[in-house]
């Protein structure tokens, strides 16, 4: 590709606008990074590191640590303790925890693993994942698009979506680092498939075991280096012989992908017995009554309600002639069967900014979105000038109900209609928007009644 500048100084602006936004966010200079979902996320850490007590025993006579929100377990049917998520992102936040623990003691705080560097470099870790993330994206876009289409990809992702809210205000939440592992994943992929070697298979293998074991579902992203190269069904015999031929590189693919799940695996055997612990015991998927239309489209954290620019990328994947990348099979297959799974589950508003679940997705809709740029950006100077004109009102929109949500006048669990219209273009709070509000019943969501 020509003229590689203009997306090497956006996917830097990007990076820029997200670093400056942790910075200047009043979560730095407070203990809120570790909190709620992220408490189970990282509570492996001070539990193995700290208190040397992996299976939480030292709770039992301490019942303050759950009032204060450090250690939230659940119990197993045999009486032990076990962290509710899985460690996926214990591992990807070590790393930082460890700066964390040496920082804190360097300034004489107690190193207890919830004071105020532990905070900041967890939030940190966020931007780490995503700023490579995003130059990985960057690289692996520019093998099919032009620079422009790239660049306004990347804007369109970075700044368009509720990915910016969870890579800061919520930066510590799961979906910057998964993004990112997709990132690298799309990268290895086409990489390896032109450059087959073994440090390429071993990676991607790690990508997706990591992506699984931060969430599970994840385990449908395998779609992408299965399908790889393909555009018809009927590439499959060819794909089979492939396969048949490289059959060491797939067996060291799914091997590291599966040891990545061994610590896991290990864990929940010495606690409960069971090799397969199912932790989050009431909460499950209702896969005969998905929401996929209240999913995407519902006031109550609908993906497309509050991330409009993704349509775009939807129409990308399955309008003929406009995306033809070698992912492009297996994003047609994978998008609808991981809406359907996604929005399967008990809790499918996902309580947040958004539908903070679909954002594992956004670096394969990438592609689709680059497409759909290269195509309108082609095309003459007012259209050119119309679809830069609605990625900066996306950004406009999305930065402006980042602030609605920081503020509270985006729900997270409560929208509808009439709270949506009341609290539209505004920064204050009206009776209209709080008496429109209604929280959903959990009790019957856990029921699939909700």
């Amino acid at each position: 590709m020509k003229n590689l500048n203009f997306s090497s100084l956006v996917c830097a602006l990007v990076i820029g606008i997200l670093a400056y936004s942790n910075f200047n966010i009043a979560r730095w200079n407070k203990l809120n990074v570790i909190d709620w979902d992220v408490i189970g996320f990282y509570a492996y850490l001070p539990a193995t590191f700290i208190h040397h007590d992996y299976r939480l025993e030292f709770l039992r006579g301490h019942p303050e640590y759950g009032t204060e929100r450090k250690f939230w377990p659940q119990t197993a049917p045999n009486g032990a303790l076990v962290h509710k998520p899985t460690m996926g992102m214990a591992l990807l936040y070590a790393p930082f925890f460890v700066l964390a623990h040496l920082h804190t003691q360097a300034a004489g705080l107690a190193p207890d693993g919830f004071t105020i560097y532990y905070h900041q470099y967890i939030h940190l870790s966020a931007l780490f994942y995503l700023a490579f993330g995003l130059i990985l994206l960057r690289r692996t876009l520019l093998r099919w698009f032009s620079d422009e289409a790239v660049a306004t990809s990347i804007l369109a992702t970075g700044l368009g979506t509720n990915l910016f809210f969870y890579a800061t205000t919520e930066a510590a939440m799961s979906h910057a680092y998964t993004f990112s592992l997709c990132a690298a994943l799309l990268y290895l992929v086409s990489k390896g498939h032109s450059d087959l070697r073994w440090k390429n298979s071993a990676l991607a293998g790690i990508c997706l075991g990591l992506m699984t074991l931060i969430r599970p579902v994840n385990a449908l992203f395998v779609l992408f280096p299965l399908l790889y190269g393909m555009q018809r069904m009927a590439d499959a015999t060819e794909r089979l012989h492939w396969l048949r031929r490289n059959w060491p590189h797939a067996l060291l693919f799914a091997g590291f992908a599966a040891t990545v799940q061994l610590p896991q695996l290990l864990y929940w055997k010495s606690l409960t017995g069971q090799w397969l612990f199912y932790s989050y015991l009431d909460e499950g998927f209702f896969f005969l009554k998905p929401k996929m239309l209240q999913g995407v489209f519902s006031f109550r954290n609908g993906w497309l309600i509050y991330t409009p620019i993704m349509a775009f990328a939807i129409v990308g994947t399955y309008f003929r002639n406009v995306s033809k990348h070698p992912f492009s099979l297996a994003s047609k297959i994978f998008i609808p069967i991981y809406l359907y799974v996604v929005f399967s589950w008990w809790c499918w508003w996902y309580v947040g900014f958004g539908n903070r679940a679909m954002i594992d997705s956004y670096a394969v809709l990438a592609f689709p979105m680059a497409a759909v740029s290269e195509q309108l950006l082609a095309r003459s100077r007012p259209v050119r000038r119309i679809w830069c004109l609605v990625v900066v009102l996306a950004i406009a929109l999305n930065g402006f109900q980042t602030l609605q949500y920081r503020y509270g006048l985006v729900h997270f669990d409560g929208m509808n209609a009439r709270a949506y219209l009341a609290s539209f273009g505004r920064l204050t709070y009206t009776d209209a928007y709080k008496q429109a509000i209604r929280s959903p019943d959990y009790e019957r969501a856990k029921r699939g009644e909700e």
